[in-house]
């Protein structure tokens, strides 16, 4: 009546480097290769959705995506504000004019201005280091750190190790590549200057910390991990580029100030860090619709909140239904994801 044959049966290896391939085709899936950027196409019987796929692509380190297609190089959130305050930790804090000023491990952010404007170690503290919990395995390929001024006088750190941990208790460090040597990675040579290191290969962990080696007077830093989710599937979809054009964009209601059509709050205003006197979507009524999931929002106006959705959603249309919010339903956001094609 008939035979199956699975396709790994059908195929003279089950793998194959790619060279930048267009998506597999015949009854082979990895012939031709599918994987981008050098990424290995494995057999696999594996669904995506409802769709069967056949194979997966196992990525080198630095790509990421369903096809290896995305460089894993994004910035996980230290300066835009994704990674919160009480993520970040620290072995002490620096506390200057009698306890007054506060060095907290929290303004270690890159890039971060004001008067207090990064992390400083204690006087006395022997064996600093700063860590950051990304609350879900990530991988991180790199690491960007810069320096300060305190009291008019810059500092910086020279050179730093980095450890790793998926439970905060058991920590590995960063080893050189092929030795058992903990890597020195060089550091700052100024106050202001990012310097950029990066992870081959990338480190796979929750959490991440940092122990400055030599420093210019005082430990202080200010940085931003660079890496992707380990599925490689969330990559901004269009709401801040305008890739997702403003007719796509549609809302419950909409609010007008002053019944003004030059001050409406319109959904297609509802694009992440948008600016402008009118910068983002207002709900016209402040009401409340069933919600099948409840996420954690924004607790200020302007700070980057990311939700994780796991498991991932497959569809078309998305619709985000608010719950609870202070004073008008008012919202910039951005979705993560990957086409399913890719």
């Amino acid at each position: 009546r008939g035979i199956i044959v699975s396709k790994a049966a059908l195929c003279t290896t089950n793998s194959i480097v790619a060279l930048d391939a267009p998506v597999g085709t015949g009854i082979c899936p990895c012939h031709p290769n599918p994987c981008h950027n050098r990424g290995t196409c494995e057999i696999s019987e594996t669904y995506r959705g409802d769709t069967f796929i056949g194979y997966v692509c196992k990525c080198p380190p630095g790509f990421s995506g369903v096809h290896c297609q995305h460089r894993c190089s994004g910035p996980l959130g230290m300066e835009g504000g994704i990674i919160s305050n009480q993520q970040i930790t620290a072995s002490s804090t620096h506390r200057a004019l009698f306890g007054l000023q506060k060095w907290y491990p929290y303004f270690a952010r890159l890039n971060k201005k004001g008067l207090v404007n990064a992390w400083t170690a204690a006087e006395n503290d022997r064996w600093p280091w700063i860590q950051i919990n990304l609350q879900r395995r990530m991988r991180v390929t790199g690491l960007i750190t810069q320096g300060a001024k305190r009291i008019g006088s810059p500092e910086y750190v020279k050179s730093y190790k980095v450890a790793y941990s998926d439970d905060g208790k058991t920590w590995r460090t960063y080893k050189v590549k092929g030795k058992d040597e903990d890597m020195i990675f060089r550091g700052n040579v100024d106050n202001n200057a990012p310097s950029a290191n990066s992870f081959t290969p990338p480190i796979e962990a929750q959490y991440v910390r940092i122990y400055p080696q030599v420093c210019r007077r005082h430990c202080t830093l200010r940085m931003e991990l660079l890496g992707c989710e380990l599925t490689g599937c969330s990559e901004p979809l269009g709401m801040k580029s305008g890739h997702i054009q403003d007719y796509q964009v549609m809302a419950s209601s909409i609010f007008r100030t002053l019944n003004m059509d030059m001050f409406t709050w319109e959904p297609g205003k509802a694009r992440l860090d948008k600016q402008g006197k009118v910068n983002a979507w207002t709900a016209g009524h402040s009401d409340q619709s069933q919600w099948l999931q409840v996420f954690q929002g924004n607790f200020d106006n302007d700070t980057h909140r990311k939700n994780v959705i796991d498991p991932p959603i497959y569809a078309r249309l998305i619709r985000i239904l608010p719950w609870s919010w202070y004073g008008r339903i008012t919202l910039r956001v951005e979705i993560l994801g990957c086409t399913e094609e890719e």
